[in-house]
């Protein structure tokens, strides 16, 4: 079955992702010839969207074009074989049943997180203790975290991100749990991988040119958020025109970037990034919309945990007690097909989420209510 990223041209936007009614957004046209080209196929233009890409309407499925390889995208015959075959990939991710959620259980060893900061490690609560009790409340991954990327967030230092880290690490391998690393510095996680750690949380998207490389040559896992500039200036990059679409797009772009590295596609998780570059309100079409972003093809990552984009729904609520629009969220993302979730809590609120994907993709495997 060919990919999305597999195509020829697979940097260039526009992406295939559906939309309402049973549309799909994919590249323009750009001609009546490559217009009547594509209706040929059963794929209808019914015009453009805000940000230059076509609604497209499926007389009938497309199947995927045997043998495309690279050639003139402005050449009509070939771009509609060309768009016709991004469509058609994208239908056949969105028919595959996605593995059962799995949760990542937030450990920030910083003193100035938006909800927890300060509360584990020295003056707080005890880590071991801490992530003990996430391991009952069905944590199957600890992320662990060195520098706060909430809005505004400076960057720490890579020799300070160590210094926690690398004690936090020595402390929890024992619990037998995998360890993710939440970090942006491809310097932090080597060191991390080092000494033990077998995932990257990379809020960043392998901003870091060494980030990627280093992935490969460790075979490792990668979660690979969107973001546009950093925690201290990504709530100025909040303008899109048609969210759902750049969205995909920006994943794909960060795709590209790990695939040229060598990391293979089963070590990539996307993540959408809620909360980051975002509006309140474009984080929560983000989590109505989620399982749009199935059609690229690769596993997603949701993280809604205790964000301010609840804020104005829970206006009672300080950030630590948003668990459970938190489990609501989650719970929403993950009956479209999200693989990880991330979260500060797990327990009954995470029986809730798993409830959610079994209900929605009763096919999964992994899939274990508890008692």
């Amino acid at each position: 079955m060919v990919k999305p990223w597999e195509l020829p041209w697979a940097e260039v936007p526009h992406h295939a992702v559906p939309l309402a009614g049973g549309t799909w957004r994919g590249p323009s046209p750009l001609s009546s010839a490559c217009q009547g080209a594509l209706a040929a196929m059963g794929v209808i233009d019914m015009g453009r969207l805000p940000d230059g890409s076509s609604r497209y309407g499926l007389v009938r499925a497309a199947d995927i074009p045997v043998g495309l390889e690279y050639g003139d995208l402005e050449n009509p015959a070939y771009r509609a074989h060309w768009i016709a075959a991004r469509l058609a990939a994208g239908g056949k991710m969105m028919a595959l049943e996605p593995a059962a959620p799995q949760l990542l259980g937030i450990l920030n060893l910083t003193n100035d997180s938006f909800s927890d900061g300060g509360k584990v490690g020295p003056g707080g609560v005890d880590l071991s203790y801490r992530a003990q009790c996430l391991a009952i409340e069905q944590v199957d991954i600890f992320d662990l975290g060195a520098e706060s990327t909430r809005p505004g967030a400076q960057a720490v230092p890579d020799q300070v991100q160590v210094e926690r880290l690398l004690p936090a690490i020595e402390q929890l391998l024992p619990l037998g749990k995998p360890l993710s690393i939440d970090t942006r510095s491809a310097a932090v996680a080597a060191a991390c991988l080092e000494a033990g750690a077998s995932m990257i949380n990379d809020v960043s998207g392998l901003a870091d040119p060494k980030m990627a490389p280093l992935i490969a040559r460790h075979g490792c896992k990668v979660f690979a958020m969107h973001m546009r500039g950093t925690p201290a200036t990504m709530q100025e990059h909040c303008d899109y025109d048609f969210l759902m679409g750049e969205l995909a797009d920006e994943l794909m772009q960060i795709a590209q970037v790990a695939f040229d590295a060598g990391i293979e596609s089963d070590q990539l998780v996307l993540d959408p990034g809620i909360g980051f570059a975002k509006t309140a309100a474009q984080s929560r079409e983000i989590v109505a919309d989620f399982g749009a972003l199935r059609a690229l093809g690769l596993p997603l990552l949701a993280g809604p945990s205790r964000k301010s984009f609840m804020a104005d729904l829970l206006p009672h609520c300080r950030p630590d007690q948003r668990d459970g629009g938190s489990f609501g969220a989650a719970a929403l993302c993950a009956a479209q097909g999200a693989s990880f979730i991330r979260l500060h809590r797990g327990g009954r609120g995470w029986d809730a989420v798993r409830v959610a994907a079994a209900c929605a993709f009763p096919n999964q495997n992994k899939v274990v209510l508890q008692p």
